[in-house]
Protein backbone atom coordinates (compact mmCIF):
# COMPACT_ATOMS: atom_id res chain seq x y z
CA UNK A 1 0.00 0.00 0.00
CA UNK A 2 1.63 3.35 -0.95
CA UNK A 3 2.30 6.71 1.40
CA UNK A 4 -0.54 7.94 0.27
CA UNK A 5 -3.25 5.53 0.68
CA UNK A 6 -1.92 4.64 4.46
CA UNK A 7 -1.94 8.53 4.95
CA UNK A 8 -5.60 8.90 3.61
CA UNK A 9 -6.79 5.24 5.26
CA UNK A 10 -5.24 6.64 8.70
CA UNK A 11 -6.91 10.27 8.37
CA UNK A 12 -10.37 8.57 7.62
CA UNK A 13 -9.72 6.35 10.93
CA UNK A 14 -8.96 9.42 12.85
CA UNK A 15 -11.56 11.73 11.67
CA UNK A 16 -13.97 8.80 12.11
CA UNK A 17 -12.73 8.40 15.85
CA UNK A 18 -13.00 11.98 16.13
CA UNK A 19 -16.35 12.51 15.17
CA UNK A 20 -17.80 9.63 17.02
CA UNK A 21 -16.53 10.38 20.13
CA UNK A 22 -18.17 14.15 19.71
CA UNK A 23 -21.06 12.39 18.74
CA UNK A 24 -21.71 9.23 21.35
CA UNK A 25 -19.61 11.33 24.37
CA UNK A 26 -21.87 8.72 26.75
CA UNK A 27 -21.46 5.57 24.83
CA UNK A 28 -18.82 3.84 23.81
CA UNK A 29 -21.24 0.93 22.37
CA UNK A 30 -22.60 3.79 19.88
CA UNK A 31 -19.32 5.49 19.02
CA UNK A 32 -17.62 2.07 17.78
CA UNK A 33 -20.81 1.13 15.74
CA UNK A 34 -20.83 4.51 14.08
CA UNK A 35 -16.41 3.82 13.26
CA UNK A 36 -17.56 0.66 12.16
CA UNK A 37 -20.26 2.15 10.02
CA UNK A 38 -18.58 5.04 8.65
CA UNK A 39 -14.95 2.82 7.57
CA UNK A 40 -16.26 -0.91 7.62
CA UNK A 41 -20.12 -1.19 6.77
CA UNK A 42 -22.66 1.27 6.73
CA UNK A 43 -25.26 -1.32 7.46
CA UNK A 44 -23.65 -2.76 10.50
CA UNK A 45 -25.74 -3.87 13.27
CA UNK A 46 -25.77 -1.39 16.41
CA UNK A 47 -24.77 -3.83 19.29
CA UNK A 48 -24.20 -3.35 22.94
CA UNK A 49 -20.50 -3.83 24.68
CA UNK A 50 -21.52 -7.43 25.60
CA UNK A 51 -23.05 -8.61 22.37
CA UNK A 52 -20.79 -6.91 20.42
CA UNK A 53 -17.81 -8.48 22.14
CA UNK A 54 -19.69 -11.77 21.41
CA UNK A 55 -19.72 -10.89 17.46
CA UNK A 56 -16.37 -9.81 17.41
CA UNK A 57 -14.60 -13.17 19.45
CA UNK A 58 -17.16 -15.25 16.91
CA UNK A 59 -16.46 -13.14 13.32
CA UNK A 60 -13.39 -10.94 13.57
CA UNK A 61 -9.61 -12.45 13.95
CA UNK A 62 -8.02 -11.61 17.05
CA UNK A 63 -5.02 -9.72 17.43
CA UNK A 64 -2.45 -8.71 20.37
CA UNK A 65 -2.45 -4.91 21.47
CA UNK A 66 0.96 -4.62 19.95
CA UNK A 67 -0.51 -6.13 16.34
CA UNK A 68 -3.82 -3.71 16.56
CA UNK A 69 -1.16 -0.86 17.49
CA UNK A 70 0.53 -1.68 14.05
CA UNK A 71 -2.58 -1.91 12.34
CA UNK A 72 -4.12 1.57 13.60
CA UNK A 73 -1.06 2.82 12.05
CA UNK A 74 -2.22 1.95 8.78
CA UNK A 75 -6.12 2.93 8.56
CA UNK A 76 -6.77 -0.11 9.91
CA UNK A 77 -10.29 -0.55 12.58
CA UNK A 78 -8.90 -2.29 15.75
CA UNK A 79 -11.61 -2.93 18.47
CA UNK A 80 -11.09 -3.67 22.25
CA UNK A 81 -13.42 -5.13 25.11
CA UNK A 82 -13.94 -6.49 27.65
CA UNK A 83 -17.71 -8.02 28.74
CA UNK A 84 -18.67 -7.70 32.17
CA UNK A 85 -21.19 -10.19 33.06
CA UNK A 86 -24.48 -9.10 34.66
CA UNK A 87 -23.72 -5.43 33.62
CA UNK A 88 -22.05 -3.20 30.67
CA UNK A 89 -18.87 -4.26 28.88
CA UNK A 90 -16.68 -1.38 27.40
CA UNK A 91 -15.27 -1.77 24.07
CA UNK A 92 -12.75 1.11 22.20
CA UNK A 93 -11.54 1.52 18.94
CA UNK A 94 -7.06 2.05 18.83
CA UNK A 95 -6.76 5.09 17.94
CA UNK A 96 -4.20 5.92 15.19
CA UNK A 97 -0.49 7.45 16.73
CA UNK A 98 2.47 7.30 18.86
CA UNK A 99 1.84 5.16 22.21
CA UNK A 100 2.14 7.04 25.51
CA UNK A 101 2.24 6.77 28.55
CA UNK A 102 -0.92 5.57 30.18
CA UNK A 103 -2.48 7.30 33.37
CA UNK A 104 -1.47 10.89 34.37
CA UNK A 105 -5.10 12.17 34.84
CA UNK A 106 -6.88 13.27 37.79
CA UNK A 107 -9.13 10.60 39.21
CA UNK A 108 -11.65 10.80 42.79
CA UNK A 109 -9.89 8.47 45.69
CA UNK A 110 -11.71 7.79 48.82
CA UNK A 111 -9.99 8.19 51.70
CA UNK A 112 -10.15 5.07 53.87
CA UNK A 113 -9.70 7.01 57.21
CA UNK A 114 -11.25 9.89 56.84
CA UNK A 115 -13.95 8.94 54.46
CA UNK A 116 -13.55 11.88 52.37
CA UNK A 117 -12.55 12.30 48.76
CA UNK A 118 -9.85 13.96 46.87
CA UNK A 119 -8.16 13.67 43.86
CA UNK A 120 -5.26 11.75 43.14
CA UNK A 121 -2.70 11.89 39.96
CA UNK A 122 -2.85 8.09 38.30
CA UNK A 123 1.00 6.88 38.01
CA UNK A 124 1.53 5.40 34.42
CA UNK A 125 1.32 1.38 34.25
CA UNK A 126 3.50 1.85 30.95
CA UNK A 127 3.23 2.69 27.58
CA UNK A 128 0.34 1.99 25.44
CA UNK A 129 -1.71 2.82 21.90
CA UNK A 130 -3.94 5.57 22.36
CA UNK A 131 -7.83 5.15 22.85
CA UNK A 132 -11.18 6.58 21.32
CA UNK A 133 -13.17 5.46 24.41
CA UNK A 134 -16.14 7.22 25.36
CA UNK A 135 -18.47 6.21 28.42
CA UNK A 136 -21.81 6.74 30.75
CA UNK A 137 -19.78 6.35 33.59
CA UNK A 138 -17.75 8.56 35.44
CA UNK A 139 -14.10 7.30 35.74
CA UNK A 140 -12.06 10.22 33.82
CA UNK A 141 -9.89 7.01 31.85
CA UNK A 142 -13.05 5.74 30.12
CA UNK A 143 -13.20 9.22 27.79
CA UNK A 144 -10.38 9.49 25.31
CA UNK A 145 -10.23 11.31 21.92
CA UNK A 146 -6.88 9.71 21.24
CA UNK A 147 -5.65 11.65 24.72
CA UNK A 148 -5.57 8.47 26.73
CA UNK A 149 -4.39 4.96 26.10
CA UNK A 150 -6.01 1.81 25.85
CA UNK A 151 -5.39 0.26 29.24
CA UNK A 152 -6.93 3.40 30.99
CA UNK A 153 -10.48 2.44 30.70
CA UNK A 154 -9.94 -0.49 32.81
CA UNK A 155 -7.24 1.05 34.65
CA UNK A 156 -6.36 -1.78 36.17
CA UNK A 157 -3.55 -4.48 35.19
CA UNK A 158 -5.50 -7.61 35.95
CA UNK A 159 -8.90 -6.52 33.92
CA UNK A 160 -6.69 -5.50 31.06
CA UNK A 161 -5.14 -9.07 30.50
CA UNK A 162 -8.82 -9.81 29.93
CA UNK A 163 -9.03 -7.31 27.08
CA UNK A 164 -9.51 -8.70 23.99
CA UNK A 165 -8.74 -7.03 20.58
CA UNK A 166 -9.74 -7.87 16.86
CA UNK A 167 -9.66 -6.55 13.00
CA UNK A 168 -12.01 -7.48 10.39
CA UNK A 169 -11.53 -10.37 8.33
Amino acid sequence: MSNDLVGGAVAKLKTACDEAYMKYPGSCSHAVWYVRTQLLDPQAQYLQANQLVDELDANWEEVSVDDGWALAQKGVVVIGGLQKKGDHGHVIVIYPGDKKNSGGYLYPHKDKASGKTKDLMLRSHGMYPRALSTSSGSWPGARSKGDKTVWDPWADDDLFENVTFWTSP
